[in-house]
């Protein structure tokens, strides 16, 4: 008999039974193997389209990483992963966009890893980095960094941001670096006094910051502001995947954008209103204001009945960590930040 169709990535040989059940004449060979094909189109018919062209079978993705991948929950690759996946691997320009909470990082991630890990040869100490990742936080930059550190055992992930110490990081860079993430302010002290050598560098990723302001400190590290000058500094074929276009939702797809008119006076007691409707007592809320001046008001007001803490850059880096981790465990309800929390991924989990 022939062997069936692919399912769910598996293929099997018909059982002994079914082949010991009928005689093997060739109208009935036929038959039984019409029937399974029909019946096999139908289980393909109910995969849906993207976790086709998201199986892991269709990149050169290693047996190890799929197991981290699977251990993070990761059975096939997201559409925004799919859809860069070989012009990162090919070290293709890119630029790429897609909805918050739709697996960005590993879609960068997942390719660099395996590129690297193809290109194994030299762990000696001291090696300088292959892979720059800038982000424009400490918090979303750890957070990066981990996203690395779960999908690979064989790579040196390291993560340099402004408020901790820098000797744990001359540590690190002598030991030897494969993969860096950090703060561009960070980053650029390193290279300022010396000790941060990009000589080996072959990828470089921008996360997070094109509208954060960071342009002069990026052009100081790389000598280029990759996008709002990516034709005079990419490549003339530099792709582009973008998965919001010229939709007018450009933010994650589970967030609605009601609208309420009140008298600035109001603004405090209208907030702690909506947080008691939407979140209740027990909730949690991320409320956003433009300066750290109101961020730090907003967050004493007794309008805020559920315990409310500030975010925003004139806190050290210490006690930002502190606030989040609070956060995340519910030790308090509602986080009033500037947008130093705007790429937190606690805020997509408040969405939910």
């Amino acid at each position: 008999m022939k062997k069936e169709k692919e399912v769910n990535g598996e293929i099997g040989e018909k059982s002994p039974e079914l082949k010991n059940g009928f005689s093997h004449s060739e109208s009935d060979s036929n038959s039984i193997e019409t029937a399974s094909e029909e019946s096999n189109s139908e289980i393909e018919q109910e995969i849906p389209v993207e976790q086709k062209e998201g199986a892991f079978s269709n990149f050169p993705i290693s047996e190890e990483t799929i197991k981290l991948l699977k251990g993070q929950g990761v059975t096939f690759l997201f559409p925004i992963q799919a859809k860069t996946f070989y012009h990162v691997y090919n070290g293709k320009d890119l630029v790429s966009q897609a909805r918050t909470g739709t697996g960005k990082t590993f879609s960068f991630a997942i390719p660099l890893i395996e590129k690297l890990q193809g290109e194994l040869q030299d762990r000696k100490t001291g090696r300088s980095p292959k892979v720059l990742v800038l982000a424009p936080t400490g918090e979303l930059a750890n957070q990066v960094s981990k996203d690395f550190s779960d999908i690979t055992k064989k790579l040196a992930v390291a993560c340099f941001y402004g408020g901790t110490p820098y000797g744990g990081q001359i540590d690190r860079m002598r030991n030897g670096i494969d993969i860096l993430v950090g703060t561009p302010g960070r980053i650029r002290d390193h290279i300022q006094n010396g000790k941060l050598d990009f000589t080996k560098l072959k990828h470089v990723v921008l996360d997070e910051m094109l509208d954060m302001g960071f342009a002069e400190q990026v052009e100081e590290i790389l000598c280029v502001w990759v996008f709002n000058v990516a034709k005079k500094y990419m490549k003339s074929t530099y792709e582009q995947v973008d998965l919001i276009g010229k939709k007018t939702q450009k933010t994650a797809i589970s967030v609605e954008h009601p609208a309420i008119k009140c008298h600035w006076s109001q603004r405090a007691a209208v907030i702690g209103d909506v947080i008691r409707v939407y979140s209740g007592h027990q909730g949690r809320a991320i409320v956003f204001c433009e300066t750290k001046k109101e961020a730090q008001e907003l967050s004493q007001n007794s309008a805020i009945t559920q315990n409310g803490l500030s975010l925003h850059g004139d806190i050290p880096q210490r006690q930002r960590e502190i606030t989040l981790k609070g956060f995340r465990n519910v030790a308090f309800g509602v986080l009033v930040a500037t947008d130093v929390a705007a790429t937190e991924p606690d805020v997509l989990e408040v969405c939910k």
